[in-house]
């Protein structure tokens, strides 16, 4: 069954999905104040809302934004769909699905469904939408290096199309390949971009090109890994780079442009979320959220809130660091923002005008948030995982430390969730599994064996992007295909 989700205060639906279960409702409250010395709080005056039972499940309905004048409503408790993850962290970025029964323990031949090598080489994280898996490569190191969008068989793993997508161009960073961006699929079309070399569209279940459209000269010693977004009609792309930057808009069947709008930054390597706000006047809007602009050392960076209709700004909070690589997290009405080593966690009330960084910063940390990797809210509570493996629990409505507690290795791929159950993948290959709650309980480490930098997804299965290979790891209701591996190897 095909169900597009229609939310308030948006000019059309956010994504099309297969539903395969509705998900209860899952407020996020906006608590109290909580006095602390390296806290800086302004809150509005609510009360917390009671967390459910399983807070990985959000609204499947349609969403209703907030009925408190001057308070926000957020997409990353939306409808979460289990069959689909349509783009990078799933829906709307959020990191969060509704799948149940997906496994704990495994290794690289226990309960994976199937395995399959990998063309090349990509940080892109795996997108699931019906029987396709996508995943974009580079098939070589250097620049010229031709580049590709694959699909494979979801159920086997056996391959389905290969489509070019121009050569490598520019300069990368060793962690940080031509191929880092994910791919987002409105379902018909599937959007793909590799910076200097462009945006491209091709047919979901055929691979055939459909547009490609010229991103201009992005030219960064570190190369480029934002995803590309998709909002009503439009595929948005942030295209930053160490000169010209800018955020850009192109129509989803033509490629045809519809804005573009300069940023004064020298990079970002955040993708674009967007989150229902209730501005001044208490009119809802729709807002798309940027985390950071590189400033070159010479100041703090701002994460920046745009109009997604025609790419004007509408606001900006002060305080990121240079470089800023995770995605904001939109929650319980609030945008979180984590950049650099060790640097700041800015939880911020959208709805602003202008600079807003003396009144809608809601709490504030000066430490502790993560170079690359993005976190994960799950009802009340904020989820954190900084490189070094330092992982941190807070309360998302007041800021408030619940615990902190540190994984070996380091963390480049971002957190998702599921089931009540948090995903950590360091780069060594291990991902633990934890329980999310107000104590900290690792409940596995399964070893992959293998370098990883991709991001999980979940959709049914879990979906585990290696150095080398793609597995899916069964979940659901284990049958005769769980705990062997397809001939897919």
């Amino acid at each position: 069954m095909r169900i597009q989700l229609a939310f308030c205060g948006h000019d059309g639906p956010l994504a099309p999905m297969w539903i395969a279960l509705l998900a209860a409702w899952c407020a996020c409250g906006c608590g109290q104040e909580h006095g602390r010395p390296d806290v800086v709080l302004s809150l509005p005056a609510s009360a917390e809302s009671a967390i459910a039972s399983n807070p990985t499940i959000s609204s499947a309905a349609t969403f209703q934004p907030s009925a408190v004048p001057g308070e926000a409503a957020d997409r990353t408790e939306p409808a979460v769909a289990d069959l689909n993850w349509p783009g990078w962290r799933g829906e709307n970025t959020s990191g969060l699905s509704a799948s149940q029964h997906l496994p704990i323990e495994w290794t690289t031949e226990k309960c994976i469904r199937w395995k399959q090598p990998v063309p090349g080489r990509g940080n892109s994280s795996p997108v699931i939408w019906g029987d396709h898996v996508l995943i974009t490569s580079a098939l070589g190191e250097d620049e010229g290096s031709k580049l590709v969008v694959c699909a494979l068989d979801r159920r086997s793993g056996a391959p389905q199309w290969q489509a070019d997508a121009g050569t490598a161009r520019g300069s990368k960073h060793n962690k940080n390949g031509y191929a880092s961006a994910s791919v987002v699929t409105d379902g018909q079309r599937v959007f793909a971009s590799f910076g200097s070399a462009g945006l491209f569209a091709f047919d979901l279940d055929t691979g055939h090109p459909l547009w490609h459209a010229d991103l201009g000269p992005l030219t960064h010693e570190w190369g480029s890994a934002s995803s590309p977004v998709l909002v009503g009609q439009n595929v948005i792309q942030l295209c930053d780079s160490a000169t010209e930057s800018s955020l850009k808009a192109f129509d989803q069947r033509t490629g045809q442009p519809v804005w573009s709008t300069p940023r004064t930054s020298t990079g970002s390597w955040s993708t674009p979320v967007i989150i229902d706000a209730v501005d001044a006047a208490g009119q809802q809007r729709p807002e798309l959220v940027v985390n950071g602009t590189g400033v070159d050392g010479s100041g703090s960076g701002f994460i920046t809130a745009y109009d997604p209709a025609d790419g004007h700004e509408l606001w900006r909070v002060q305080g990121t660091t240079d470089v800023v690589c995770p995605t904001a997290i939109v929650c319980g009405g609030l945008v979180i923002s984590t950049s650099g080593r060790n640097g700041p966690i800015i939880a911020i009330r959208p709805g602003g005008s202008g600079d807003v960084t003396a009144s809608r910063i809601a709490w504030k940390y000066s430490r502790g948030g993560a170079y690359v990797p993005t976190g994960v809210a799950l009802g009340n509570r904020l989820y954190l995982i900084a490189d070094g493996g330092v992982m941190s629990c807070l309360n998302l409505a007041s800021g408030e430390e619940v615990w902190r507690e540190r994984l070996k290795g380091t963390f480049t791929p971002s957190l998702v969730a599921a089931d009540g159950h948090i995903y950590a993948t360091n780069e060594f290959g291990t991902v633990y599994v934890l329980a999310a709650g107000d104590k900290f309980q690792t409940l596995a480490a399964n070893d992959m064996q293998e370098r990883t930098l991709c991001t999980p997804a979940i959709a049914g299965d879990l979906f585990l992007r290696t150095e080398t290979q793609l597995y899916c790891v069964a979940g659901g209701q284990q049958d005769d295909r769980s705990g062997q591996v397809s001939g897919n190897q």
